[in-house]
C-alpha cells in the first residue's frame, strides 16, 4: 500500500465540477499552447498491430477539465495513422480528489468542455487512486502519458518555512535546500516510474509551475509571482495583527517545489543518468510563459465595450487562487478553532487581497502563470 501523504487539495463543493468553473480555463491555457507540439510527437509512436489496445495516462487530472479536449485531438491523431483501435484512457490523482465531477464530465452530466466520448467509439475510461510517485499501470503498458499542472507537488511533507510558504519568495538557504533536494527525489521517481509504463516509442508530456532563477522570461520571476507574494504578505499582516497565531502563520505551508528549468532537466544528463538508462529520453524542455486569463477577458471587454471592468478581473483572480490554495491555509488553523471561524479567517485573507488588487492597473499586476513544458519519449 502508497504511504504517499495527501500534499494537495481542492478547494470547493465535490461533485460540480469546481475546479474546472473556477481555475480549468487558466489551467488549460499552457498545455493549449504546447498542443501541437504534443500532437505531433504523438505522431512518432510506432505503428501497432490491428489488435493493439492504446493507452493514454492522464495523472494529476482533478477533474478531468484540462485534459478532456486533448483526448479527443490524440484519439483523432492516432485513429487517423492506424486504424479504428480500441482506445483505454486512464486518470489518476490522490483518493482525496474530486472523481465525482472527473467521471460526471468525462460521462456529459457536466457538459463543459464536450466529452470525447460523445464523438468517438470504442474508448474504454477507468479511474485509479494510486498516487504518481508510485507505479500506476503495468510496465509497458502506455503509449501516451500526460500530467499537466501536478508533478511540483511534494511526495510529502518536508518542512515547516519560518518565513514563506515554499521556496519562492523567502524561504532560507537552508529550508531551500532541503526542499529541492526532495523536488529532486521526487521528480526523478516520477520519471522512473512513467520510463516503466511506457511502451519503447511511447510519449510523456509534463507541464510544471516554473520559478524562473534566471529571468528568462522578463519580468517575470515566479509563476503567479503576484498572488503568491500577496498571500504571503497579507498572511502575515494578519499574524501581526493577532488574527492568527505565529505557529498557524508557521504550520501555514504549501508541500510543492516550482522547478527551475535546469532541475526539470537534470534527470536526463549525465552517462549514469538512471532515468536514460531506463530508456526514457529527453525530447524537448522550454519555458513557457502563461497569460491571465482574467487579464485577457478583462483587456478583450475594454477594447470591444469600452468597458473597464476591473471588479470581474479581480474575482477571477481570486477564485483561481482560492480553488487551488485555500485548503492549505484552512488546515494550518488551530483545530482550537471551529469550522466557521477558520472559514471566516480565510474569507478575510482573500479579500483583503482582492481589495488590495483593486489599487494596481491590470496590465502591471504580475498574474501570469509560468510553465516548464516537458516532452519524453521511452525508446
Amino acid at each position: 500500500m502508497s504511504s504517499i501523504s495527501q500534499t494537495f487539495a481542492v478547494y470547493g463543493e465535490s461533485g460540480i465540477g469546481h475546479y474546472g468553473e473556477a481555475i480549468g480555463d487558466q489551467m488549460a491555457l499552457g498545455p493549449k499552447l504546447v498542443k501541437h507540439k504534443i500532437l505531433d510527437a504523438v505522431d512518432t509512436i510506432p505503428l501497432r498491430d490491428s489488435d493493439h489496445v492504446f493507452t493514454i495516462g492522464d495523472y494529476g487530472t482533478s477533474d478531468g477539465y484540462v485534459t478532456i479536449p486533448f483526448m479527443r485531438d490524440i484519439i483523432v491523431r492516432v485513429r487517423k495513422r492506424q486504424g479504428n483501435l480500441p482506445v483505454q484512457v486512464v486518470y489518476e490523482d490522490q483518493p482525496a480528489n474530486d472523481f465525482n465531477s472527473l467521471f460526471k464530465r468525462v460521462h456529459g452530466l457536466i457538459p463543459v468542455p464536450r466529452t470525447y466520448l460523445k464523438d468517438v467509439s470504442d474508448v474504454f475510461v477507468m479511474a485509479t487512486a494510486t498516487g504518481f510517485y508510485d507505479a500506476v499501470l503495468p510496465p509497458g503498458s502506455a503509449d501516451v502519458i500526460l500530467c499537466f499542472g501536478a508533478a511540483h507537488y511534494l511526495s510529502k511533507p518536508v518542512l515547516k518555512y519560518q518565513d514563506s510558504f515554499h521556496r519562492y519568495p523567502n524561504a532560507t538557504p537552508e529550508e531551500s535546500r532541503l526542499v529541492a533536494a526532495q523536488a529532486a527525489i521526487d521528480w526523478e521517481t516520477f520519471l522512473l516510474r512513467r520510463a516503466k509504463e511506457l511502451r519503447s516509442g511511447g510519449i510523456l508530456a509534463v507541464t510544471t509551475a516554473a520559478d524562473n532563477s534566471k529571468e528568462q522570461v522578463k519580468g517575470l520571476r515566479h509563476c503567479v509571482q503576484q498572488q503568491e507574494e500577496d498571500m504571503l504578505n497579507t498572511w502575515r499582516r494578519m499574524r501581526d495583527e493577532q488574527k492568527i497565531t505565529q505557529e498557524e502563520f508557521v504550520n501555514t505551508n504549501f508541500d510543492r517545489c516550482t522547478k527551475y528549468p535546469e532541475e526539470c532537466t537534470a534527470p536526463f544528463k549525465g552517462s549514469n543518468s538512471a532515468v536514460t538508462n531506463q530508456g526514457l529520453q529527453l525530447v524537448s524542455a522550454e519555458l513557457v510563459k502563461v497569460p491571465c486569463t482574467a487579464r485577457l477577458s478583462w483587456r478583450e471587454k475594454l477594447e470591444k465595450d469600452g468597458v473597464d471592468d476591473r471588479d470581474t478581473w479581480a474575482k477571477t483572480v481570486i477564485a483561481q487562487l482560492r480553488c487551488w490554495t485555500a485548503w492549505n491555509f484552512i488546515r494550518a488553523l488551530s483545530n482550537k478553532r471551529c469550522t466557521d471561524e477558520k472559514e471566516a479567517l480565510v474569507d478575510e485573507l482573500y479579500t483583503r487581497i482582492e481589495e488590495e488588487m483593486a489599487e494596481n492597473h491590470p496590465e502591471d499586476y504580475l498574474s501570469d502563470s509560468m510553465i516548464n513544458f516537458i516532452v519524453a519519449r521511452k525508446v
